[in-house]
């Protein structure tokens, strides 16, 4: 009989078998849904693929986890630490990604995204968007901003916004527009 404590553990193994076999028994036990891995650190988690439907990783700290073709349907990611993760083709439907921080997170494919949660998230700075390109700054979320600041960009200055973003200026403000006109 496994803790959550060990299977934990197992979900930080390199092993594919073993994170799949520790996400079936916590969902068994109810601690993939309950809130049990709330704040959990599972950096570099290898949960390609996994079935993580209705899983609460709210405050997770999957900082570089690969999360390439996971069911992350109904998940709340709220608040998570996405940094550089890896979630090519995984399926968002309906996930809570509030609050979550995607800074250079690959997203690259991702389905059923939709634009009221990436407006929800806090950054997403040097991201892959679903469709290759670099995240051109257009939803203006705090957690960039804060991220500007701190690099005292100017944020009056639409041509320091989109060199701080690493887009022309162009790409800048045709985002801003069409994220006014959305």
């Amino acid at each position: 009989m496994s803790t959550i404590g060990a299977l934990i553990r197992k979900l930080r193994s390199p092993e594919e078998k073993v994170v799949r076999r520790a996400i079936a028994e916590l969902r068994v036990r109810g601690w993939l849904e309950d809130g049990s891995l709330s704040g959990v650190a599972l950096c570099h988690a290898h949960f390609r693929g996994a079935d993580l439907f209705n899983a609460n990783l709210s405050g997770v700290d999957l900082h570089q986890a690969d999360l390439s073709w996971a069911e992350l349907s109904m998940a709340n990611l709220g608040g998570a630490l996405l940094v550089r993760a890896q979630l090519q083709s995984a399926n968002l439907s309906r996930t809570c990604l509030e609050g979550a921080d995607l800074f250079k997170a690959n997203l690259l494919g991702v389905r059923n995204l939709e634009l009221d949660q990436l407006r929800s998230v806090n950054r997403l700075f040097g991201a892959i968007m679903p469709d290759a390109e670099i995240y051109d700054g257009r939803y203006n979320l705090i957690g960039d901003l804060e991220f500007a600041r701190w690099g005292r960009v100017d944020l009056n200055d639409p041509q320091a916004i989109a060199d701080f973003f690493g887009v022309p200026l162009d790409a800048y403000l045709q985002g801003r527009e069409s994220e006014s006109q959305g």
